[in-house]
């Protein structure tokens, strides 16, 4: 009966894991579950597995025959199902746990099942099976007094994005973060567009990650994001003042990835995705209280407005290269116009007060 592999053990070697139909990748540290996600699927890919992510929502059979079967016209494939509670809502594994323990009993030989476990209780009827018969990782949250494996792990991370933490920053971004993997992840991905040198400390945490002083690049792109014009438009004014080419520069940097992540969750819902589906396949690193208003704006959306919205911000660049704008009119004029194409009721109301 094999056992649970841990994921700190698994990312060492993952093409050590044997072969198998089925896999799981689970437990409540979601920056390791993803870590470890992303590790097991290259390896699928190089045996030749073309990688899908499936959303079920009221009947698995399809899926279950799908995997059954090889494919006559195209290769061998992963599908990676989300196995996760949503309120009230069941994971998959219970919601359709006779159809899954039939199938694990005799699974497809050729075709990979992979749950992505953000919930996964092992004492339940699929989850136990699938631990005990086959190839599993389990993402155990760090103990609270293993500092030195959250800064190892928050060190790799940085890494991976050419950025060098030095001690008192790993400790000042643990701190920040509360000791989410997740979320020091999510805040690494913005300091590394701002931190020039590759080197990060202390201080670059205190500005970017706290708010504090004149910078409001980040909640600025939350505004946005979130749909919040008239908080967005006053973020813009109070950065005005001390706005520069180089500030300028970087947040059209970040606000294009933003817009791009919209224009990925609003693809997603207009064929007719769930949430939580426009929320994984956008990749926008969000916290939790931003997410409904992620999806109100891109649920407005179409690729017109997304096309618009991304012009705004290349027509500025151009601007900046062509000519010697005035920094803190081409950063209110973009914010400004941007809002507009995104939520353009919004804005109009805002004005309008």
């Amino acid at each position: 009966m094999p056992k649970p592999v841990p994921a700190t053990d698994f990312l060492k070697a993952p093409d050590k894991l044997e072969k198998a139909p089925v896999y799981a990748v689970f437990g409540p540290e979601e920056y390791l579950r993803r870590k470890c996600l992303r590790a097991l699927l290259g390896t699928l890919q190089a045996r030749g597995l073309e990688i899908r992510r499936v959303h079920v929502e009221d009947n698995i059979a399809s899926l279950l025959d799908d995997l059954r079967s090889p494919s006559l016209f195209g290769g061998d494939f992963a599908a990676v199902l989300l196995n996760q509670r949503v309120g009230p809502r069941h994971e998959v594994t219970t919601r359709f746990k006779e159809e899954l323990a039939a199938y694990l009993e005799k699974p497809g030989k050729r075709n990979v099942l992979v749950f992505d476990g953000a919930t996964f209780q092992r004492n339940l009827t699929v989850p136990k099976r699938v631990c005990e018969n086959f190839p599993s990782v389990i993402c155990e949250e760090l103990k609270p007094w293993d500092v030195r494996g959250w800064h190892q792990l928050a060190a790799g991370a940085a890494l991976e994005l050419g950025l060098k933490a030095d001690d008192r920053a790993l400790t000042a971004l643990r701190e920040y973060t509360g000791g989410s993997l997740a979320r020091a992840e999510s805040e690494l991905h913005k300091l590394a567009l701002l931190c020039d040198s590759g080197r990060l400390t202390a201080d670059d945490i205190a500005h970017a990650c706290g708010y504090e002083g004149a910078d409001m690049t980040f909640p600025l792109c939350d505004a946005i994001l979130a749909g919040d014009t008239r908080q967005a438009l006053a973020h813009a004014a109070k950065m005005a003042g001390k706005a520069e080419m180089g500030s300028v520069l970087s947040l059209l940097a970040l606000l294009r990835l933003q817009v791009v992540a919209l224009g990925r969750a609003a693809m997603v819902l207009r064929q007719g995705g769930s949430a939580q589906a426009a929320l994984s396949d956008s990749k926008a690193r969000l916290r939790e209280n931003l997410k409904a208003g992620f999806l109100a704006t891109a649920r407005n959306l179409d690729r017109t407005s997304i096309r618009d919205a991304i012009k705004v911000l290349l027509n500025a660049d151009e601007t900046m290269k062509s000519s010697s704008p005035d920094p803190a009119n081409l950063l209110v004029s973009v914010v400004a116009r941007l809002c507009e194409t995104l939520h353009k009721r919004e804005t109009e109301r805002s004005l309008v007060r």
